[in-house]
């Protein structure tokens, strides 16, 4: 039995994304733009909870420490 609570990520903006996958800005745009497909596009200045976590398993977790930053 798994007893491992589900982890969800909180809303974030690209900046922050950017930040914790140690990349540019335009870097993580690029790489984004191709999900928008899929996840839509950010509401607003921010990926929802559920668009971080479908960009989480296309290009691999982060820390999110490192967002706080």
């Amino acid at each position: 039995m798994n007893n491992q609570q589900p982890f969800y990520y909180p809303p974030l903006t690209r900046t922050q994304l950017a930040r914790a996958y140690g990349v540019d800005l335009r870097t993580f745009k690029k790489w984004v733009k191709p999900l928008y497909k899929n996840i839509g596009k950010p509401n607003g200045r921010l990926f929802t909870p559920m668009q971080v976590n479908m960009i989480v398993q296309r290009l691999g977790r982060f820390d999110l420490k490192k967002v706080q930053q």
